[in-house]
């Protein structure tokens, strides 16, 4: 599997902290789906069918900045990429999620579909 590695979590470990919306908006990054503020709001929108409003985008990416989840990769305000930490931490919730869904019965096969996230596209070099 490219992209980050699952994170099995021992006993006492913490979850990594994220809201659905900072999950969505690293996925949105990381596939590179959102090269601008309007693009993100409409990847949101058509995800979640509600629109999102920008203090809560502004504050979903100060939090992924300041957890190191994300970083500037460019000179324009809507440049960002993932990190190593990003990529863990959306995989490890995205595969949960999905795990989440199946309920368990082992019909939704987990690896597979996190390869189709290619989370590493929106990597920083």
């Amino acid at each position: 599997m490219s992209g980050g590695e699952v994170i099995a979590f021992q006993k006492g470990d913490p979850f990594p902290a994220a809201e659905v919306l900072d999950l969505a908006i690293s996925v949105a990054i990381g596939r590179n789906l959102a090269a601008s503020e309007e693009e993100m709001f409409s990847r949101i929108h058509d995800w979640f069918l509600r629109p999102a409003s920008r203090a809560e985008l502004v504050a979903a990416i100060g939090r992924l900045l300041e957890r190191g989840w994300i970083s500037r990769a460019g000179e324009s305000a809507f440049d960002f990429c993932l990190t190593d930490a990003g990529i863990d931490g959306a995989t490890t919730l995205s595969g949960g999620m999905i795990r989440m869904i199946d309920r368990g019965r082992g019909h939704l096969k987990t690896a597979f579909l996190l390869q189709m996230l290619d989370l590493d596209k929106g990597k920083r070099s």
